[in-house]
């Protein structure tokens, strides 16, 4: 029988079939039979079965991922290139050999092959295989059933992912969140992270303490007891701008106040999540309310103070002039007394007008530092600043006190440098200085020696002037209640060498006013230097200063 093919004048294949014919009896070939079909539809559709078997096969052959064919006895029967680049073998070198040699676990192709069986298919089934250079490779496998045309199961399809990369990745990842996990696990704050989605990622004991482990679910669910994200939720901000943000949380469920910070967190993987630390401010809050509550009292407290320090100032003030008042013709009769207009005085009047005399100075001076201290509290005195010589007003201020000086016999050694000319209130620095020179002189033993200096300080940017005493000194708890308004160190010494204990609170703010600082060097026995140092340049001006006068 002979087949022949062939195309007739339209262009149609037609198939020729032509079989002999023997007769019975002799067996001859007596005639031929001819049968013709036309197959051109067959042979489209051959055509287009082949186009699509290559089309497949060539899909095959260009994938990346490996696709074998593995028989139910586990031999490879089929082997894409993808597999060879993969797996480093070569078709040649691998179908018709057992498939389970090229798992780490050999054992494991075989139960891959029972999952199949029963199951049908197997996705992203991960596993280990070896390349031909003994390197694992971490793969990720779908299987299915491969069946003949009787749907009779023969084998298996599988495509294979190398997916090592992303493995190393997870473990890098995974490292990184333990690492990040065992910090917030120590931290006395709660600290959460939710996804995009709001999925609570990660919570640490503090928080899992108290709202329970809500790993896995809706953060709006956990902490806000919603249906839908919380109108104050700062997750957009935090992930869509990158920003961080810190807020107050009042949470109504249990009762406390939360000092927020949120932040976005990149993860290893490029991924972001919001990482919120709580900070259970709650007893804080209450302890600022109840700071604030005892500020308003006090408020109205200081109010209450200022009136009766302004009350008692003005009584100060009225009180000093009208004393000085009276003051100045008993003065002036006195002063005529002494001077015989009244009469001839024996020695014994002399000596009681002098002593009279004396007293009323004294009570003038004390008269004097309560009108200054009435400035003081006022807060305001008038000082003149100009061009003048320090050490011309230390010879001044050493003039006023020369009869205290004889009347003690102190032996004064005085030190004045060259000094540039400074810009300052002569007037109340004369004060100052007189004040200093009166104190190291009071509290000197008979016939010891004061020592009075001036000098620049070693940037050259200030004079200094010191004087120093060898007398009782002042211990470290006395040297506290200098400078400060109405304090005596020793108010039975006070009561023995006078004085109101205004005197170094006034030249404090005197200095002050002169942006310089005052101070004290001393030990107990063994004498005090007193110093202020004031700036060289400064302005030419008239002016009103605050005295400040208190310790601080």
């Amino acid at each position: 029988t002979i087949q022949h093919e062939y195309r007739d004048e339209n262009g149609r294949c037609i198939l020729k079939n032509m079989s002999p014919v023997r007769d019975p009896e002799t067996g001859m070939v007596t005639a031929v039979t001819v049968v013709s079909k036309d197959i051109t539809d067959l042979k489209s559709t051959e055509r287009e079965l082949m186009a699509t078997r290559d089309y497949l096969n060539n899909i095959i052959d260009s994938s990346a991922d490996t696709i074998t064919v593995v028989d139910k006895e586990g031999i490879v029967r089929d082997w894409n290139k993808g597999a060879e680049g993969v797996m480093g073998y070569r078709a040649e070198e691998v179908i018709g050999k057992p498939n389970k040699k090229f798992f780490l676990d050999p054992e494991e192709a075989e139960r891959i092959m029972e999952q199949v069986q029963r199951e049908g298919v197997i996705r992203n089934y991960r596993t280990v295989v070896l390349r031909k250079d003994g390197k694992q490779i971490h793969v990720s496998m779908s299987a299915s059933l491969l069946r003949d045309k009787n749907g009779v199961p023969i084998g298996t399809v599988r495509v294979s992912r190398d997916i090592t990369k992303e493995v190393e990745l997870e473990r890098r990842v995974k490292e990184e969140r333990d690492n990040l996990n065992l910090i917030f696990e120590s931290m006395v704050d709660g600290v959460y992270a939710i996804s995009r989605t709001y999925e609570v990622e990660f919570m640490n004991k503090v928080l899992r303490d108290e709202f329970g482990d809500c790993v896995g679910d809706i953060c709006y669910r956990v902490f806000h007891d919603r249906d839908e994200p919380c109108p104050l939720c700062k997750l957009q901000v935090v992930m869509e701008k990158g920003q961080t943000v810190r807020w107050e949380w009042h949470s109504s469920r249990m009762n406390k106040i939360y000092d927020l910070i949120e932040t976005p967190l990149k993860n290893i993987d490029g991924s972001i999540s919001k990482l919120t630390i709580f900070r259970d401010i709650t007893a804080r809050k209450k302890a600022e309310e109840e700071i604030r509550k005892l500020n308003r009292e006090l408020e109205l407290k200081v109010v209450d103070l200022q009136e009766a320090t302004r009350i008692k100032t003005e009584f100060l003030s009225i009180t000093s002039h009208e004393l000085r008042t009276p003051l100045t013709p008993m003065k002036a009769q006195l002063q005529m007394l002494r001077e015989g207009y009244k009469g001839r005085l024996n020695q014994r009047q002399k000596e009681s007008i002098e002593l009279i005399l004396r007293n009323l100075a004294r009570l003038d001076r004390l008269i004097n530092d309560i009108l200054d201290i009435s400035r003081i509290e006022m807060g305001r005195i008038k000082m003149a600043f100009q061009v003048m010589d320090l050490n011309d007003a230390v010879k001044e201020a050493i003039k006023m006190q020369e009869p205290f000086i004889r009347q003690k016999g102190i032996k004064l050694r005085v030190q004045l440098a060259e000094l540039p000319l400074i810009i300052g209130d002569n007037e109340r620095l004369r004060q100052v200085m007189s004040n200093l020179i009166n104190n190291a002189i009071k509290f000197s033993p008979d016939g010891s020696e004061v020592i009075i200096e001036t000098s620049t300080t070693l940037e050259g940017e200030n004079v200094l002037f010191s004087v120093t005493d060898f007398g009782i000194g002042i211990s470290e708890e006395g040297k506290k209640k200098l400078f400060q308004p109405f304090s005596q160190i020793d108010a039975s010494m006070s009561r023995e060498k006078g004085g109101t204990g205004l005197g170094l609170a006034i030249a404090k703010g005197i200095i002050r006013a002169h942006n310089g600082k005052i101070w004290v060097e001393s030990a107990q026995g063994k004498g005090s230097s007193f110093y202020f140092s004031i700036p060289i340049r400064q302005k030419v001006r008239e002016k009103e200063v605050p005295y400040i006068c208190d310790s601080n």
